[in-house]
């Protein structure tokens, strides 16, 4: 056994009806859902352009703040560069001198080792280290009294 279900054809507009079938809307009732439509296309339109506006003017925030921390990180940066120019400068003085305290050191050192020959050649003659030139005058004028 079978039975079958109909359902009565719906008032709500499906679109299977016919317009026959359709019972007749006064056109006062048609004139207010047409001017609750437009009411609510017309608040849409207006959230939606009111939304557009905040995300505009967030933008225009984030603008303006990434153009501040770009100027400060741009500061930074000269300042960095200044600094790196100043220290670069001081590091070259630095090295000459160094060159020029090495060469001194050198020409120091050079004259220590000179003398402690010298020193010692005087107060160790050897005959065959060419002290010759490092003994004493064989004249002296403390030789010679005038009296």
């Amino acid at each position: 056994m079978s039975s079958t279900v109909t359902t009565p054809p719906s008032s709500a507009g499906s679109d299977s009806a016919c317009p026959a079938q359709r019972p007749a809307v006064p056109a006062s009732v048609t004139e207010e859902r047409k001017r609750k439509r437009k009411e609510s296309n017309r608040l849409s339109a207006q959230r939606s352009r009111a939304r557009k506006q905040r995300q505009l003017d967030d933008l225009t925030k984030q603008l303006a703040s990434l153009r501040a921390q770009n100027g400060a990180m741009a500061a930074a940066v000269h300042d960095a560069t200044r600094q790196c120019a100043a220290v670069q400068a001081e590091n070259e003085l630095l090295r000459a001198r160094y060159l020029e305290l090495g060469v001194r050191l050198q020409s120091l050192l050079e004259l220590i080792q000179y003398m402690d020959a010298a020193t010692s050649a005087v107060y160790n003659p050897s005959p065959f280290a060419g002290a010759m030139h490092l003994q004493p005058p064989l004249l002296d004028a403390t030789m010679y009294h005038y009296c």
